[in-house]
């Protein structure tokens, strides 16, 4: 780790080794598992606690505006865990790291505690706690900038996943037969054939057995851009016949939806997005994808049978 001392005589730590990178990183995961609670428990507990307790019936006919509600629920339940989450780190820091304690430590002579002592009697003790937080956020910064990052990463990687929960909890909802991933492990799915990119199939994986050209082979993307190419290659490997892509991606374009149509791929999205696309047959809306879509391969697997 790399100290300098400045001209005031206090410590600043200006980068982190390897070793210190990675035991933070290690006390930032665990912090953030203890604090905030996995995307699939948040899904769950707003379903128990908005939809349940009011005893909400799931319209297929406004199902759009309800993922969008449910989404938006659950990321303002998220951002008021990630207080407690950057609290309860920035405390083990300066706990448990010599370095960050001492510089605080430093930081805070009588001086410094008596002008905070004033401050709070004028009623200027914000601007002086906002000093002494920007000279110690200065002087650590490092293990911020890890920190950032790492709550970026985290940031996206749950988005995509609290997306697939609420899909998961819907498909369970409306009684639709499904199996996830999220539910029977990617061992399960890569047995059959299939990879990491798809994300559930209706009705089953003992159907898909059976017949994947009759079953409805799922997988979600929260945001698009060019990682739908990797869909496509998960077609190419695995022989799916057909895919749908659910998505929030705001950013659709015609030349997009071209090119999955070339590829055997239905875009399933919000029903103000579906709608800016009339002359494409290849995106519909999660109304029609739950409400006829669904229904319709179900009702082939019951008249087999």
């Amino acid at each position: 780790m790399q100290i300098v001392q400045t001209a005031d005589g206090l410590k600043a730590v200006l980068e982190l080794d390897k070793d210190e990178i990675k035991w933070w990183r290690k006390q930032i995961g665990i912090v953030r598992k203890k604090t905030i609670p996995s995307p699939t428990e948040s899904v769950e507990y707003f379903f128990k606690e908005e939809i349940d307790r009011h005893n909400e019936i799931i319209d297929i006919n406004s199902v759009s505006s309800f993922i969008g509600r449910v989404r938006e629920g659950v990321w303002k339940t998220f951002v008021e865990y990630e207080i407690t989450f950057f609290a309860e780190i920035i405390g083990v820091l300066i706990e448990e790291r010599d370095v960050p304690h001492e510089i605080l430590e430093a930081m805070l002579t009588e001086d410094v505690v008596k002008k905070l002592s004033e401050s709070i009697e004028d009623g200027s003790y914000q601007k002086v706690i906002a000093e002494i937080f920007q000279d110690y956020s200065g002087r650590i910064f490092p293990y911020f900038y890890e920190l950032s990052k790492s709550q970026t990463n985290s940031r996206r990687s749950r988005a995509g996943s609290e997306f697939e929960a609420i899909i998961d909890q819907l498909m369970r909802r409306l009684d639709i037969p499904y199996d996830s991933q999220s539910h029977l492990g990617q061992k399960t799915f890569a047995k059959k054939g299939l990879g990491k990119k798809v994300d559930g199939v209706v009705p089953s994986m003992e159907a898909f057995n059976e017949n994947r050209a009759r079953c409805i082979i799922a997988t979600m993307k929260t945001t698009i851009r060019e990682r739908w190419q990797e869909v496509v290659e998960e077609l190419n490997r695995t022989n799916i016949p057909s895919i749908h892509l659910l998505t929030l991606d705001e950013s659709i374009t015609e030349n997009v939806l071209t090119l999955m149509k070339n590829h055997n791929m239905t875009l399933v999205t919000y029903k103000e997005i579906k709608q800016k696309f009339p002359k494409f047959t290849n995106i519909m809306d999660f109304e029609d994808f739950f409400g006829n879509e669904i229904p319709h391969t179900l009702q082939w697997w019951e008249n087999k049978q």
